[in-house]
């Protein structure tokens, strides 16, 4: 039995471009530490180090591996860094606001996910801090919701499309994968957990699919077309 609708963020639950949204980040982080580090040096550092976290094996948490790789890297320590990282994150990640959209479907959809009595997790790539995730859940009109768990890069061990990043959500949540149901935007990365026996909804607004590897949605459609999936689930509620 269906229990945990996870829910992916960027693309999904808030419409952006990604690839715009990720390239002005990049350029207002590089010119924000212009004064420590040349802003191309920065990035491309920045880049290696998102890279080497993405391939996390698991032992220690996305913080702790991109931090390894990258303050050696601009050979500066984690009591300069992580005040500066604060607060770039407090004054400067909002105004990349408006490269991103809105759909009030995003709240209608998770709403009548939690009065049919389901569980509810935000499964975003966790590759930016929990500040950086929480402006773009509130974009998104989605961060007053009672979100059992959000996965960030302090919270979390792996990165999509590593399976045993879900199974660790799974673990947490302590569910089966066959009792989850993934929704996201991208096919690559949101339904390779199909691999694990879940069951997937593939958001087509802001589709992102680079053609292999090769996984079909069990459905597909809008944000409109999502909450009204979801209208359509078993009531748990009424069911107990």
């Amino acid at each position: 039995m269906l229990k945990v609708l996870m829910f992916d963020l960027d693309g999904t639950l808030l419409p952006l471009d990604f690839d715009l949204f990720f390239h002005k980040y990049m350029e207002t982080i590089g010119s924000y530490f212009q004064n420590i580090i040349e802003p191309s040096i920065f990035v491309k550092k920045l880049m290696a180090s998102t890279y080497d976290m993405i391939n996390n094996p698991g032992q220690f948490t996305n913080e702790q591996v991109f931090m390894d790789s990258f303050l050696p890297a601009i050979q500066q320590n984690k009591d300069t860094m992580y005040p500066l990282f604060e607060k770039f994150y407090e004054e400067e990640f909002p105004k990349l606001k408006k490269y991103a959209g809105h759909s009030h479907w995003s709240a209608k959809a998770i709403q009548k996910a939690l009065d049919k009595g389901y569980r509810i997790c935000l499964a975003t790539n966790p590759v930016f801090p929990r500040q950086a995730i929480e402006h773009r859940m509130t974009w998104a009109g989605i961060e007053r919701l009672p979100w059992e768990l959000v996965t960030t890069y302090e919270n979390s061990y792996g990165c999509k499309p590593n399976p045993a990043y879900f199974k660790r959500i799974c673990q947490m949540l302590q569910v089966a994968p066959t009792e989850c149901l993934m929704v996201g935007n991208d096919v690559q990365e949101d339904l390779v957990t199909k691999t694990l026996g879940m069951k997937t909804f593939l958001v087509t607004d802001c589709l992102i699919d680079r053609g292999e590897p090769r996984y079909e949605p069990d459905y597909q459609g809008s944000l409109e077309d999502l909450y009204n999936f979801i209208c359509g689930l078993p009531d748990i509620l009424a069911a107990s």
